[in-house]
């Protein structure tokens, strides 16, 4: 049994987040919280103690394996972005020795970043994709992942026919979803509606809903993108019908971007359950707009945090949190009438990279709190000591704001220490 000791951050809702000092949290040998509990410091050997944070571990809920070592590869319209940077990198994952050290490396870095847990989309390769699931289980790790899908308007090198694509993502779901006591699930992941046939879009909503497995997929993420899903699909108004006449739409499928999205596709993706991935850094990176993350929120979209890496340069979620305060607050200041859009607060960035991240992931039973009976995601940080004599009310801001990686000593997952180094 490990024991941990500090000052515990719980984001409770969108509106509250505690923060609770001299926390005593026991991870029982299986890994989950057996205690937690207000206590003086206990002694022998205790993860953490005075001038430490216990935090629950962030999630990143849209990213891309093959892009980790792209990132900020600024300067190129987004056509030239993709043919020179993006296409090549994932075209080096048909070597799968390649594929599952770039995973080493990735898995490395998103740990010394905090995330134990994300929603990824691996390369077109099946053998390089179970590469990925086989070092996500070698290091501990917590992923919903699957082989990217694209049949049409992709490279060559990329594409692969319909049936044998879900052939390969169900031979690999059936090996890994599920695996290593519920660490891993598969995902089926077309990239997105202008790269699949609607064969491979009916064949993946089907097994997807047959295995139980998310679907990971990209939405309106640009005016560019939208213009281009009208010209292939004439009959649909948008990405959002394409994916709901092919029954894509669904509790466990994660929509990344979202920005442009309008009121009515807003309430559509909502009475469906459906989960938006908001991407804010990302979303600047590439200059595809301002997701507005409130009006989303407002319509009842399940909503998490994704790095998008590689499309998103940073990592570190609180500050992907921060961009989407930042974002929410440029559209405030620029909104006419004046003060028409509210910004999310910090406790709601919080609750965004953990419970709330949880529960759009269909997690929330399992992770995303540190409370008796979950699992035990957590992280022990040493943030500046400063934040801890402030007002109870301001302590939670001062660390979204404040924290850096290097602050990081300890990352649990599933109560295995895993890093960082």
């Amino acid at each position: 049994m490990e024991t941990l000791f500090g000052t515990m951050l719980t984001p409770c809702s969108p509106d509250r987040c505690d923060v609770t000092p001299d926390t005593v949290v026991r991870v029982s040998d299986d890994g989950s919280i057996a205690e937690v509990g207000k206590d003086k410091a206990p002694k022998g050997d205790v993860i953490g103690g005075e001038g430490c944070w216990l935090l629950p571990g962030f999630i990143d809920a849209h990213l891309h394996v093959p892009q980790w070592d792209c990132r900020g590869i600024d300067g190129l319209p987004l056509s030239d972005w993709l043919d020179k940077v993006i296409y090549p990198a994932e075209a080096r994952m048909a070597d799968a020795a390649f594929a599952e050290g770039l995973t080493d490396d990735l898995v490395t870095g998103l740990i010394a970043n905090g995330t134990t847990t994300i929603a990824a989309f691996s390369s077109p390769f099946a053998k390089a994709t179970d590469k990925v699931f086989s070092v996500f289980a070698k290091r501990g790790f917590r992923a919903i992942c699957g082989m990217m899908l694209n049949d049409v308007n992709c490279p060559d090198e990329l594409s692969s026919p319909a049936d044998k694509s879900l052939d390969e993502s169900r031979e690999l779901a059936n090996k890994w979803h599920g695996g290593h006591d519920g660490l891993l699930q598969y995902a089926f992941a077309p990239r997105m509606a202008t790269c699949c046939s609607e064969e491979l879009l009916r064949g993946t909503a089907a097994i997807a809903e047959m295995m139980k497995c998310h679907i990971l997929t990209h939405v309106a993420e640009s005016a560019d993108e939208e213009s281009k899903v009208r010209e292939r699909f004439p009959e649909c108004l948008d990405d959002v019908d394409v994916f709901a006449q092919m029954g894509l739409l669904g509790r466990r499928t994660l929509l990344g971007h979202g920005v442009c999205l309008t009121e009515s596709l807003r309430h559509q993706v909502a009475e469906t359950k459906t989960a938006v991935i908001h991407c804010p850094t990302a979303n600047l990176f590439l200059e595809s707009g301002l997701m507005d993350y409130v009006a989303h929120r407002n319509a009842g979209i399940p909503i998490a945090l994704g790095s998008s890496v590689a499309a998103g340069p940073e990592p570190f979620m609180p500050q992907v949190a921060v961009s989407c305060i930042q974002t929410a607050k440029a559209l405030k200041v620029h909104a006419v009438p004046r003060g028409h859009h509210l910004a999310p607060t910090p406790a709601e960035g919080w609750w965004l990279l953990t419970a709330g991240a949880a529960d759009a992931l269909d997690l929330g039973d399992r992770i995303g709190t540190i409370k008796k009976g979950y699992e035990a995601d957590i992280l022990v940080v040493r943030p500046e000591a400063w934040i801890a004599d402030l007002p109870k009310e301001q302590q939670a801001s001062a660390l979204l704001y404040t924290l850096r990686p290097e602050q990081i000593e300890q990352v649990l997952i599933a109560g295995q220490r895993v890093g960082p180094g």
